[in-house]
Order: C-alpha cells, then sequence, then structure tokens
C-alpha cells in the first residue's frame, strides 16, 4: 500500500458516507417538517375514523399545503391527530377539517376549511368541527348492496312476466313506434306551417322584449310607474301622510278621532238610541199623543168624518159662491 494514497476501501466508504449524509439531508428537506425541518406550530383534531391518515400526510388549505400530520394515535376510543402548521398560517377557531383523497384512488390528507372567526386558534388546541365523508369501502358496500337488490327485483319482475305479457310488451312497443312515424309524417306535411307558428312566436318574443325594453327604459306608462321616481316619492309622502292621519286617530286627535276614541261620545250616541229605543216602545203601546194617534181607533173615526164635514162644507161654498158674486153686483147697481 502506497503511503499518500487512498486505498480502494477508503474511497467507497467515503463515497458511502456522503452518500448517506446526501440521502438524510434529502429525507429532512422532502418532509419539510421534523427536528431539522421548517417551523410550525402544533395543532389537534379529533378523528372517528383516520384511516388511511399517518404521519407525513399533507395538510391543506384551499388546495395549498401549509403543513403535516406529525403523529396518528388512539385516545378515547377515537383517533387523535397531531398536525403541524407553517408559522404565518393562522387558522381561525371555528374552522373544520376534513378527509378528502387525491384523485380517485389516491393518497388522503387533511384539509382545514377556515371558519369566519376573528379569534385564531394557538399552539397545542384542538380543532372542534370535524366533516365527516364515506369512504370508498363504505361507498362499494353501498353500491354492491344496491346492485344486489336491483338485480333481486330484476329477477322477480322477470318472474311475473309471462309469454303473454311479453307480446303485449312487445305489441306495446310496435304501437309506439308506429304513432312516431305518423307523428314525424305530420310534422312533415305541416312543416309549412309549424314554421309559420314559430315564426309568430318568435315576432310575439321580439315584441315582448322590445315592450320590456320601453318599460326598463321609462317609457309609456306602465314604464313611468316603474321609473318615475317622482311617483315613488309621491306615494311615499301619501303613505307617511295616512301613517300620520292614523297615528292621529290612534292618539284621539282631530274630530275623526275623538270619534274613534271619545268615550263620551260612544255614551251619548248610546243614550240617544236608548232613549229613541224607550219612545218607539211608548208609541208601540199607545202611550203619549203619538202613541194615541198611532194606536186609538176611534181618534181615526173622527178624523174621517171631521174630514167629511170639511168636503161637505167646501162643495156647499162653491155651490154658493157665484150666487153671492151675483148678488153683491146688483146691489152695487141698483
Amino acid at each position: 500500500m502506497n503511503k499518500g494514497r487512498l486505498s480502494p476501501e477508503l474511497k467507497v466508504g467515503i463515497v458511502v458516507l456522503i452518500g448517506f449524509i446526501i440521502l438524510f439531508y434529502m429525507s429532512v428537506r422532502i418532509g419539510k417538517y421534523g427536528a431539522l425541518g421548517e417551523k410550525g406550530y402544533e395543532l389537534k383534531v379529533y378523528l372517528e375514523n383516520a384511516n388511511g391518515i399517518d404521519s407525513k400526510s399533507p395538510v391543506l388549505i384551499a388546495g395549498v399545503e401549509v403543513g403535516r400530520v406529525i403523529s396518528v394515535r388512539l385516545e378515547n376510543f377515537k383517533a387523535l391527530v397531531r398536525i403541524i402548521v407553517k408559522e404565518g398560517v393562522q387558522v381561525p377557531a371555528d374552522s373544520t377539517v376534513a378527509i378528502k383523497t387525491q384523485g380517485v384512488l389516491g393518497d388522503k390528507f387533511l384539509e382545514i376549511i377556515p371558519g369566519k372567526d376573528k379569534k385564531m386558534l394557538s399552539s397545542g388546541e384542538i380543532i372542534k368541527t370535524v366533516k365527516t365523508s364515506p369512504d370508498f369501502d363504505e361507498i362499494f358496500t353501498q353500491v354492491s348492496t344496491a346492485a344486489k337488490k336491483f338485480g333481486d327485483t330484476i329477477g322477480e319482475f322477470q318472474g311475473l312476466i309471462g309469454d303473454k305479457e311479453k307480446a303485449n310488451i312487445k305489441n306495446s312497443i310496435e304501437n309506439i313506434q308506429a304513432i312516431t312515424g305518423e307523428f314525424k309524417e305530420i310534422i312533415k306535411e305541416n312543416k309549412q306551417g309549424i314554421n309559420s307558428v314559430i315564426a309568430n312566436a318568435d315576432d310575439a318574443l321580439k315584441g315582448l322584449k322590445k315592450i320590456v325594453g320601453d318599460v326598463e327604459a321609462g317609457k309609456g306608462s306602465l314604464g313611468m310607474l316603474i321609473k318615475d321616481e317622482k311617483l315613488y316619492t309621491d306615494v311615499k309622502e301619501t303613505m307617511g301622510a295616512l301613517k300620520n292621519i292614523s297615528k292621529d286617530i290612534e292618539e284621539g286627535k282631530g274630530s275623526l278621532g275623538k270619534l274613534v276614541k271619545d268615550d263620551s261620545l260612544y255614551n251619548e250616541a248610546r243614550d240617544t238610541v236608548k232613549n229613541l229605543k224607550d219612545i218607539t216602545d211608548g208609541i208601540i203601546k199607545g202611550e203619549g199623543t203619538l202613541g194615541k194617534l198611532a194606536k186609538d181607533e176611534s181618534l181615526y173615526v173622527e178624523t174621517e168624518r171631521a174630514m167629511k164635514k170639511l168636503q161637505k162644507g167646501a162643495e156647499g161654498l162653491t155651490e154658493s159662491t157665484p150666487i153671492t158674486i151675483l148678488g153683491t153686483i146688483f146691489s152695487f147697481i141698483f
């Protein structure tokens, strides 16, 4: 062995040592978090099922990786997952954690859905809200069960269908095909009329569009009703005035308010109605002058007699009037 020269074994050992150093460095850089990785703060979350989550599983917010899982262990029959989040990334206290999958059959990761709370979680605190979703095993189980039930249903359905039912189904399909063919022929024969109907409908839609445009532009009566701010102001002022009037009435102000709220007016009206009722009852009973006029038949007979006498007197006066006038004239002449 020559002095001053490295032996092949030593060279191999140095290369292997350098390789181990590079491998260790790359492992730390790829892992990002660990004893020699980037610094951050720790958060915790309890999961009912942490299947597919392990240490080094990524933690994302809005699709951007902000941390990693550092450990998963069982605590009180739940999976306690400890994660480390990059410094500078703040997580609101009401945030939610969900287990997601990269692609259809990719690795699982934790996604933090930020909340709206102004308070931020500090190191060692727990993210309390967890959004659960069925994993692929559960989905495949449910799909398998549904497929089995569907197959059983089809089997039962096939058992219910005999030759007669199959013939009926075939005839129904043939009838549908025949009707479809006739419908196509009808459309072909009336193609011009259908096109005319479509053109008319298109014109109607254009007219409607124009009307809507005019209304939007404030044209016409309807447009002015919708767009005229003065009308809106007038209606608003009117509603305000009606509100004030209603308030005055409620407070008993003004004539109408007194009519509505003044108890003395109500009492006077009630007494008046009672007096009218008493007078009416008296008339019905024949009490007083009006009662006697209404109920006393002798007064009616006497009145009838008096009217007859007046009528006879008037007739006698009519007959004697010419004679009296002639007598007056003769006495004046002679």
